[in-house]
């Protein structure tokens, strides 16, 4: 982590708001990695009841909505067909702003959060813990951090580097499927696979930056069920969405459950999300202090 202190504080006693400030840091850098910041996706789930064959007949292939699995297979038949569901053009179009907030529970303790986002390039996240808070905001490639807390005044932090540059990507509005698809990365694979028990696509998505995720995708729905990265140290990290609804045509999971080699560290439930809400760009630069 690369980044200057700015302070303007009388106080001197600031060990314990410093200590308590890291925890929410850590929490907020573990949810950046397992790049749950930058989610838009998935929607309410509409069950669709295949028939089977009976015991004494052949095994009928079973119906799908968007075409059978094989055919999903093929990256053109998939894309049509997932671009449809998920993000249809007029959306890609007419969403210029993001607004969702939610609790995140993570080693015992509950904090809670506000994300916004302005197309092109604009992010603020905030976390909150009792009366501890952090502001992470991204603006045109510059990263900066406040932190705040009673009887101190504000903290100021520019952020540079790799941390940095994990939080300008986050500035995406869609998925990493519909972002490839625009041209913020690639897709590399699609292949049938076993999510739970069942069969699922998992498509390969490279982003910008060459980092990797398996994305297992629900043949009948195609909305996302789980989120896979291999860390370069081997660990797996995985994010489970799950209670799927609309928000003015976007589908968004408000819930989810995230793991680090099969054991789950964080849960996040989202209260609210709106699409074009009205947002200053003020909320997003750089503070005076820091410029």
């Amino acid at each position: 982590m690369h980044f200057r202190i700015v302070m303007r504080s009388n106080y001197t006693n600031t060990k314990a708001i410093n200590g308590q400030s890291t925890t929410l840091k850590k929490l907020s850098w573990m949810l950046l990695c397992f790049g749950v910041i930058g989610l838009t996706s998935a929607a309410v789930y509409s069950v669709i009841n295949n028939k089977v064959s009976s015991p004494n007949t052949a095994p009928a292939e079973v119906l799908l909505p968007y075409g059978s699995i094989q055919e999903l297979s093929d990256r053109k038949t998939f894309m049509a067909a997932y671009l449809s569901v998920n993000c249809k053009s007029d959306l890609l179009r007419r969403t210029q702003t993001i607004r969702a907030s939610g609790t995140i529970e993570s080693g015992g303790e509950n904090s809670s959060f506000t994300l916004i986002k302005k197309r092109p390039d604009k992010m603020r996240f905030t976390i909150k813990r009792g009366s501890q808070e952090i502001i992470l905001g991204v603006s045109a490639g510059s990263v900066w951090q406040c932190i705040r807390a009673p009887q101190q005044e504000d903290q100021f932090a520019r952020i540079e580097g790799e941390e940095a540059a994990a939080w300008v990507a986050q500035t995406r509005f869609f998925d990493w499927i519909i972002s490839a698809n625009q041209g913020e990365g690639e897709i590399v694979g699609i292949e049938v696979k076993q999510w739970a028990g069942n069969d699922s696509l998992k498509v390969g998505v490279m982003d910008a930056y060459g980092n990797t995720y398996e994305i297992f995708i629900d043949p009948q729905t195609l909305y996302p069920l789980a989120e896979r990265q291999t860390l370069p140290d081997g660990r797996i990290t995985e994010t489970i969405y799950s209670d799927y609804r609309d928000v003015d045509g976007l589908p968004t999971p408000f819930q989810l459950a995230i793991s680090k080699d099969s054991k789950v560290v964080s849960k996040i439930q989202l209260n609210n999300s709106a699409l074009n809400v009205g947002l200053l760009s003020k909320l997003f630069e750089l503070p005076n202090v820091l410029q």
